[in-house]
């Protein structure tokens, strides 16, 4: 009868020890998020870009640049946005077009708006992000053109707890291509228990408990 009491005791231990790991910060996975927006830009120091999606461009002598739509999904809290030129762009952050004709772009800017809605899951999940990035344009047009976004990491915290992240990757155009903005977002939403999860945390330690007052009685 001890030796059977002693066993109960050490599954219920190990039962709320488990739980009580799944609880921990190390334990918990990455709820995977969906991010649905949408990108617009324009060049030129006091240039404010639209806030609307649809259909847009914008031109500085022979670079133009298109916007996007994207809808994209963290696999392991990560996920990278935009790899291939398309018309219209999707699932980018936009594109640039370069001609062949003579032009000096060092000194001008570039503004990129990214705009999107919070994953499903967080909360407040109707807030609208907007993230603005600058891009320093530099080159010859009769050559090439490199936008020099700095490196910038864009972090973002959700109220109902969680982070992300969002960079932008350079861009570096030869003349007569077209290429594709591309970024990277890292994510990191804990997950909500379950209320199963709770109800088998409270079992573990109520056996713990109950285990305890036994061993007690009989010393």
């Amino acid at each position: 009868m001890k030796s059977n009491c002693y066993r109960f005791s050490r599954t219920a231990v190990a039962l709320a020890a488990g739980v009580l790991l799944a609880f921990a910060p190390g334990a918990a996975s990455a709820v995977e998020t969906t991010f649905t927006g949408y990108t617009n830009g324009c060049f030129g120091g006091a240039c404010v870009p639209p806030t609307s999606a649809g259909a847009q461009s914008a031109t500085l002598m022979g670079l133009t640049y298109s916007n996007s739509t994207f809808d994209v999904t963290t696999a392991g809290g990560f996920v990278s946005i935009g790899a291939t030129f398309a018309s219209p762009n999707i699932d980018n952050l936009g594109s640039f077009t370069l001609t062949g004709l003579p032009s000096v772009y060092t000194g001008h800017s570039f503004d990129l708006r990214v705009t999107f809605t919070a994953p499903t899951g967080t909360s407040p999940n109707t807030v609208v992000f907007n993230d603005m990035l600058t891009g320093t344009v530099s080159g010859t047009n009769n050559g090439g053109v490199f936008v020099d976004f700095d490196n910038t990491v864009k972090h973002f915290t959700f109220a109902g707890g969680g982070t992300f992240d969002f960079f932008v990757n350079d861009v570096s155009l030869t003349a007569g291509q077209s290429i594709a903005v591309s970024g990277t977002i890292t994510s990191q939403v804990s997950p909500i228990p379950e209320p199963e999860t709770y109800a088998l945390l409270m079992a573990g330690l109520g056996a713990v408990s109950f285990m305890a007052r036994r061993r007690k009685k009989a010393a």
